[in-house]
């Protein structure tokens, strides 16, 4: 154990020199951005109508990472939407910003600063969770242990339901997307097998919450960014590059396919 927390250290250190942060990132969220449309075809008995998705979370909403700058995997769906049969096209209602964690997503919820974002929402979908880990990573970096992890997760299954309670407090039945977490450790050494542990089972808890919702849909995206032989992370060696952001719209546009979200012919 202790050899696996050292290396884990050591990557950490290494993925901090490397790159501008190894948490989520520090940046503003950006500001609603319309999607352009063109064609379009109307299926029976449904309104042509341009719809709303509505971003929560940390910088996977924000998309930081993201060289094309087409707003992330967000931006991505949004444009692949805008193209289904009936949509005249998309909007992002983005409030997500790089860094957040549950607790301070919760409390936006508790200030009511997503009640208008949602409301409208036609779609939601969700990153959070990341920089709960890291939290624990960076206060406790050269004292690890798998408990703190455990401990941390109890507290974390609280806040996603409570999120999700809130949601549907406000939208009760907008269909809500989660999106899994990956370990960027991955990038520098296979032989943390812990934390690989401890990603399995927080994105087990997102999953168990996010299928206990009849209108929502769980994306695992970890077996995306195992190592980097797909050439999927930015420079700072953490968040998805263009690449990896592609990737995760396509995971997430099958997944919506399956849970049924999905309204194309």
């Amino acid at each position: 154990m202790k050899r696996i927390l050292y290396i884990l250290v050591l990557a950490i250190l290494f993925l901090a020199g490397c790159g501008s942060s190894f948490i989520f990132g520090n940046e503003e969220a950006e500001p609603r951005v319309p999607v352009a449309f063109t064609d379009y075809r109307v299926p029976p008995n449904f309104v042509p109508q341009a719809l709303i998705i509505t971003a929560l979370g940390d910088s996977l909403s924000q998309g930081l990472g993201d060289t094309e700058n087409k707003g992330g995997y967000v931006g991505r769906l949004a444009s692949e939407i805008s193209d289904w049969p009936g949509v005249r096209g998309a909007i992002v209602e983005n409030t997500a910003k790089a860094g957040r964690r549950s607790d301070q997503l919760l409390a936006m919820f508790q200030k009511g600063q997503l009640t208008g974002p949602l409301s409208e929402a036609d779609y939601v979908i969700m990153t959070i969770g990341g920089n709960d880990i890291m939290r624990i990573v960076k206060r406790d970096l050269f004292s690890l242990n798998i408990e703190a992890f455990a401990d941390e997760l109890v507290f974390y299954e609280n806040r996603y339901e409570t999120i999700f309670a809130s949601i549907r407090s406000i939208n009760p039945t907008v269909p809500i997307i989660t999106i899994g977490i990956y370990n960027p450790f991955s990038l520098i050494t296979d032989e943390v097998e812990e934390f690989d542990e401890i990603v399995m089972e927080y994105n087990k808890s997102m999953r168990e919450i996010t299928e206990a919702d009849p209108l929502s849909c769980y994306v695992p995206v970890s077996d995306l960014f195992i190592g980097n032989d797909n050439l999927v992370y930015h420079t700072d060696f953490f968040h998805p590059n263009s690449k990896g952001y592609d990737l995760m719209t396509e995971r997430i546009l099958e997944r919506m396919e399956e849970c049924g979200l999905s309204f194309q012919e």
